[in-house]
């Protein structure tokens, strides 16, 4: 298979703040989807994968409370959220990241939610 090349495209042209470079079909998949995204102006959202989720912080200031625990990281911090865990991420002001998935072969489905307390319950067994 040769190499794929995925254009540049400026955030503020994609709605939503979150640009999909490497997307995740819904059947499941082996590869490593990667996207960007950012938030603002105190603007949150929480949500739980069944894979491993890594967020590489490019600038500003990314919060993000996971397990009863809060982390802030700045430009060059990785925070890493593992697969089955709810998080919920945030930014005081601005923060621009990459996502990185892990795997999920089964194509199991991600839930989102905007209450910030859903982060110390466990997602319902299927």
């Amino acid at each position: 298979m040769p190499a794929e090349l995925f254009p540049s495209r400026p955030l503020s042209e994609v709605p939503g703040g979150c640009r999909v470079i490497v997307g995740a079909p819904q059947a499941g998949w082996t590869h490593v989807p990667l996207g960007e995204w950012e938030l603002r102006d105190g603007a949150g959202f929480g949500d739980c994968h069944p894979h491993d989720e890594l967020n590489i912080v490019l600038d500003g200031l990314l919060v993000v409370d996971c397990d009863g625990a809060c982390v802030q990281a700045g430009p060059g911090d990785v925070v890493r959220v593992p697969a089955g865990r709810p998080a919920y991420y945030s930014a005081p002001r601005y923060a621009r990241m990459i996502f990185v998935y892990g795997a999920n072969p089964a194509g199991l489905p991600s839930t989102t939610f905007t209450d910030r307390s859903s982060v110390t319950e466990l997602p319902a067994s299927p």
